[in-house]
């Protein structure tokens, strides 16, 4: 799932509809596969808001999404900007802790009070060109929890102008629905990078796009390879061969890339698969946690008789865990 923060409703509308997310509570609006969260205004409270959604459902990667002052004559108002790294001021003083956000982009300061005069505004043009309330504190809660964070701003006027929340109200709903398309436009990219390689039966998330994406620049790096070249050495037909589902499938594809990266992963995860063969010959399924931090076991099977049902208990009655917990406990040969 994927996380959009913004911090006023007025400029998540148009995420809201243009994504068709429904109402789950006043602050969070939850789509297939995309959540909006409604933080409001200061870095705390975006940090505690954000930080409570995290603890309720996993979120792969967070996109801060919203308006910012522009504390740069250079910049035009209603043009939309990555952003490279977020700061932190209180009271007109930088703090020490910062976040990146993007590797290339225009860099953000988030400020503990509202910018209301030019003389506010002065002292924080030697940090950042853009000036918001809440990304430093949906990046530091974010980053807490390793998640990758991104950040995009709307120019919605000059930092400590006179009239400007006026003109913010009044452009309101032009920026929503401009903020909405820019955010589409960063999904279709992603996918249309990932299409260039055939990837029919796999069903992939925004998320998990991404992380095919990533995971296949990292083993193109390591192993001196050209992307091409590693997508080819992908095992996609004996996946497509041995599981149904394409969502299923796009984990086992990710999970395998993990493996060549990380030779411990591979190894736990051909133990695994050893282990739960002898089971899956006698048509009885196992599934585990795929983090591997619950040593519970779910096991399902089907039957249409009573001679397929006895069939099973004698087969479960054979089943034996403590290969996978022993998989757990680090118990492996590694060569």
């Amino acid at each position: 799932m994927h996380l959009i923060t913004m911090a006023h409703l007025g400029e998540a509308q148009g995420v809201i509809e243009l994504f068709n997310l429904k109402r789950i509570t006043p602050q969070v609006f939850e789509g297939d596969n995309l959540t909006c969260l409604i933080t409001g205004e200061g870095p705390f409270e975006a940090a505690t808001s954000a930080a409570y959604l995290f603890g309720q459902k996993n979120y792969t990667s967070v996109i801060n999404l919203g308006i910012a002052g522009s504390l740069s004559a250079e910049l035009v108002i209603g043009s939309i900007h990555p952003v490279r790294s977020v700061y932190l001021v209180i009271d007109g003083k930088p703090q020490f802790k910062s976040f990146k956000s993007l590797e290339k982009g225009i860099d953000c300061v988030t400020s503990f009070e509202r910018i209301l005069s030019p003389n506010k505004a002065l002292p924080l043009t030697g940090i950042a060109k853009l000036v918001d309330r809440e990304a430093w504190g949906v990046a530091m809660a974010a980053k807490t929890l390793s998640i990758p964070f991104q950040s995009y701003k709307l120019i919605s006027d000059e930092a400590g102008s006179l009239g400007a929340c006026e003109v913010v109200r009044e452009k309101a709903e032009e920026w929503s629905q401009q903020l909405a398309l820019y955010l589409k436009t960063i999904l279709v990219k992603v996918e249309k990078e990932t299409d260039t390689f055939k990837l029919e039966g796999f069903h992939f998330t925004f998320t998990t796009r991404h992380q095919f994406e990533q995971l296949l620049k990292k083993i193109s790096l390591r192993d001196e390879l050209l992307l091409d070249e590693v997508f080819a050495s992908l095992p996609l037909d004996n996946i497509k061969n041995e599981i149904m589902s394409p969502k299923e499938r796009a984990k086992a594809l990710l999970n395998f890339m993990e493996g060549k990266l990380d030779p411990l992963k591979e190894k736990l995860q051909e133990g695994l698969a050893n282990w739960k063969a002898i089971s899956e010959k006698n048509g009885i399924s196992l599934q585990t946690d795929q983090t591997w931090e619950s040593q519970e076991v779910k096991v399902s099977f089907n039957v249409s008789n009573n001679e397929e049902l006895n069939q099973k208990i004698k087969s479960l009655a054979e089943l034996n865990i403590k290969p996978f917990i022993n998989l757990r406990n680090g118990n492996i040969h590694v060569e």
